[in-house]
């Protein structure tokens, strides 16, 4: 048995495999070096899927090379660049790869992991820092410890889709925890979404009328595109009017949604009249896919899947239902496949009902959620294409081999005949598709040797398995170097090499360059200033940049988001702030507290709410002032001194209270009209009340019987008076022309007259007219007709009038 001691030297020798039989015994009390520290002894770390393992082409310690398809760069991205990729620049042949009973990373083909590396002659080797530690799973979780180390903050929530088909993007971000350096990567990452035509899409927010904020649905206050659904909303339409026929038979169906974390129930319903539910996806600890055709299938046996998608967070759900099977697309990164046990011609029909959450109440209670994104597609290849890019790797392995299995997954009940036929078809077409497995590879072609004329170039074989010698890894007599003629362009006579950039050739055999370039052959630009912070001059007056800067010369940096009030971003993320400012956005600092709620502006400025002023905001304001010697002591508010009271001190105390007057000054009444005394108890009469008459108010009399008036001085009749009489001591005193107890009767001397008025009636008049008249109507005639005219006359009558 080998020791501990020997395997770690081992590992700290090299990076290349070292044979260590029985490792397997060195695991007793071996406890894993964590996902975090790995990342820190790690040169490179990055996340992958495996396009292509040679596991038959082994070194002499039994390792193996993978093809590997790079999906992530976490730590390393620029000695990565320094690494031979092949095929495009994220793909990479990696070795070093092999057993783990000799503590080495094994992987497998079609598998995401997270990849911890290093670099040997230019190509990339896993790296052991621990028992099996050159690679983990591809989680959430581990990605998570890696981020941690690198310094990255999680990543925010992805936005929402610009498009909602014909391919969008989204986006997230994240900021780095580290202050005195920057972090190792990006802080912003894209995708595409929505890759899906638009024809034949079927959006149930729409249907349901969600968009125009029925009851119970609103705009959701952090994500203005979604819509949070309360459990009193009643979203629901007859499926006819969506599928006019029948509800397809192979479909996806696309979410974009957050649901509070702890809920269970239904998310989408399909219900027919008896109450039963056809098609349903209920959420909880797990999320079930509820289908039932015209045969009841696969009823209790739908597929349930182990994903809780009621956990707070925003996610991406598509479910993707084709012939026997049923895939779910979960944020885009997992894919999860089951059998849909239902009939060969599976139907639901359309004469059912469309519900968000359940239609029936006996089902559960209503949905209550977020949801940004609700679509029915007719195409189930339009699930993966919400955010979801599955077997679309550049060498076309993946596309192969998922053709062969969705060939053979076709209608699962054939017949036996006809499976043999499709696993003989199968198998040809592995056959033709299969890649053949070389021990070496061949470089890329050298640059060619001359820049005009005939030259040479040449390339080398290299070991797929990383050995030293390539001559180990080669047929006998096989060919290590390879050369050919290479032809650029016809050479000028007077040039050995030809000019760059515009420059032409001149008599003495060099190069005259344009302004702007210099050198030999005019290979070089020159910019007018040196291209600062690390910029290369590209051509004339262009400077290339690096991350972080910007300019014609480079000579800004970048903050993001910008410096404040007047800050200078001297480095990338770090802003140079004035006096009187903090970083890291200059934002102002005041040495003294703003008090009730103000806030600093500027350097020892405070901004005060209303209703408080001062340099520090202690002063309160009362908009009216206070009276009276009153103190202001908060916001409209005063303090007032003894005997007065009120908002403003404005109002005087008396005690006791005035009677009837008011309060002017403390124990000091102002007495109504009518009034004296000091609380103003006391009343008087003007003038005396007549008659017998009392004063019992301020100019008020009590009148005995028979008389009335503010001064008892009008006498009162039984009966009233008529015709203007005037009662006097209960007597009536009567105007000219009457007479009696009332002056009810009237002196008269009676004449005659004639009264005129107006008669009207109706009378007949004869009138003539011309006309056209005879056969043909040639000439004219003079006729008579009868017509009946109102009349009025003035008419008179005889009158009596009194005189």
């Amino acid at each position: 048995m080998v020791g501990v001691e020997a395997f770690l030297k081992c590992l700290i020798v090299s990076v290349l495999p070292c044979v260590i039989s029985g490792c397997i015994y060195l695991l007793n009390g071996w406890t894993p070096v964590s996902v975090y520290d790995r990342t820190a002894l790690a040169e490179i770390v990055v996340s992958g899927t495996v396009l292509q393992t040679f596991k038959e082409i082994r070194t002499k310690s039994e390792t193996y090379e993978s093809k590997i398809k790079i999906k992530q760069i976490y730590k390393g991205k620029n000695m990565l660049e320094t690494a031979t990729s092949i095929d495009d620049s994220s793909t990479f042949m990696i070795g070093n790869f092999g057993d783990k009973k000799m503590c080495y990373s094994d992987v497998s083909t079609g598998e995401s992991y997270i990849f911890f590396l290093t670099v040997y002659k230019n190509r990339l080797s896993a790296k052991y820092d621990d028992f099996f530690g050159a690679v983990v799973e591809d989680t959430w979780y581990t990605e998570d410890e890696v981020y941690k180390q690198i310094g990255w903050n999680e990543w925010s929530e992805w936005s929402s889709c610009s498009k909602s088909c014909n391919t969008g993007q989204q986006a997230r971000k994240r900021a780095c925890s580290k202050k005195e350096t920057s972090c190792d990567g990006t802080n912003v990452d894209t995708r595409q979404c929505n890759t899906f035509p638009c024809s034949g899409i079927t959006d149930f927010l729409e249907i349901f009328g969600v968009y125009k904020l029925p009851l119970g649905v609103t705009i959701d206050t952090e994500r203005h595109s979604a819509y949070n659904i309360t459990t009193i909303a009643n979203l629901y339409s007859p499926l006819s009017s969506v599928f006019h026929l029948d509800f397809p038979k192979d479909f996806s169906i696309l979410f974009y949604l957050k649901i509070n974390k702890g809920l269970s129930g239904y998310l989408l319903t399909l219900s027919d009249i008896m109450g039963n539910q056809r098609l349903a996806i209920k959420y909880g600890d797990q999320t079930l896919f509820q289908y039932s055709d015209q045969n009841d299938l696969p009823g209790e046996k739908s597929p349930l899947f182990d994903i809780p998608i009621a956990d707070g967070k925003w996610h991406q759900v598509a479910f993707s239902v084709k012939r026997r099977h049923i895939t779910l697309y979960f944020d885009c990164d997992s894919v999860f496949e089951q059998n849909l046990s239902r009939s060969k011609h599976s139907k639901l029909g359309n004469n059912l009902m469309f519900a968000i959450g359940p239609y029936f109440a006996r089902h559960g209670t209503p949905f209550e959620g977020v949801l940004e994104q609700a679509l029915i597609i007719p195409d189930p290849e339009a699930a993966k294409q919400q955010c979801h890019n599955q077997n679309k790797s550049k060498d076309g392995v993946f596309d192969q081999e998922k053709a062969i299995k969705d060939e053979a997954n076709k209608d699962g009940d054939d017949d036996n005949k006809t499976r043999r036929k499709r696993k003989k078809k199968d198998k040809a077409l592995k056959e033709k598709t299969k890649i053949k497995v070389l021990p070496a590879d061949w470089s890329s072609w050298s640059p060619c040797t001359v820049t005009c004329g005939t030259g040479t170039q040449s390339r080398s074989r290299y070991c797929r398995n990383n050995e030293i010698e390539v001559e180990e890894c080669l047929p006998d007599h096989s060919q290590v170097v390879q050369n050919r003629l290479c032809y650029l362009d016809k050479c000028k006579e007077d040039c050995f090499q030809s000019c760059l950039n515009g420059g032409s050739c001149n008599n003495n055999g060099s190069c005259d360059c344009v302004t702007g370039y210099i050198g030999k052959n005019c290979e070089k630009a020159v910019c007018e200033e040196i291209c600062r912070n690390g910029g290369k001059c590209l051509s004339p007056g262009v400077c290339f940049c690096p991350s972080g800067y910007y300019g014609q010369y480079c000579e800004n940096a970048i903050c993001d988001p910008p410096c404040l009030n007047g800050g200078q971003c001297g480095k990338p993320g770090i802003c140079s702030c004035p006096s009187g400012y903090s970083e890291p956005l200059c934002t102002p600092s005041c040495d003294i507290t703003c008090h009730n709620g103000g806030k600093c502006i500027r350097h020892n400025t405070c901004k005060c709410k209303r209703g408080y002023t001062g340099n520090d905001c202690s002063q309160p304001v009362c908009r009216k002032g206070c009276q009276n010697g009153g103190k202001c002591v908060s916001k409209n508010k005063c303090s007032c001194p003894q005997g007065f009271r009120g908002r403003r001190c404005h109002k005087a105390i008396c005690r006791p209270k005035c009677k009837h007057g008011s309060c002017i000054f403390p124990d000091t009444c102002k007495c109504n009209r009518g009034y004296f005394g000091q609380k103003c108890e006391d009343f008087k009469c003007k003038r005396t009340c007549k008659n017998g008459g009392s004063c019992i108010g301020p100019n008020k009399c009590k009148c005995q019987q028979g008389y009335s008036g503010k001064w008892c001085h009008i006498g009162r009749c039984e009966q009233p008076c008529m015709n203007g009489g005037k009662c006097r001591k209960d007597k009536c005193r009567c105007p000219k022309g009457f007479r009696g107890s009332r002056c009810e009767i009237r002196n008269c001397k009676y004449e005659k007259h004639n009264m005129p008025y107006e008669q009207t009636y109706k009378t007949l008049v004869r009138e003539e007219y011309t006309t056209e008249c005879g056969t043909w109507r040639w000439k004219t005639c003079v006729k008579t007709r009868l017509r009946y005219e109102l009349v009025t006359k003035t008419m008179y009558r005889t009158a009596y009038r009194c005189v």
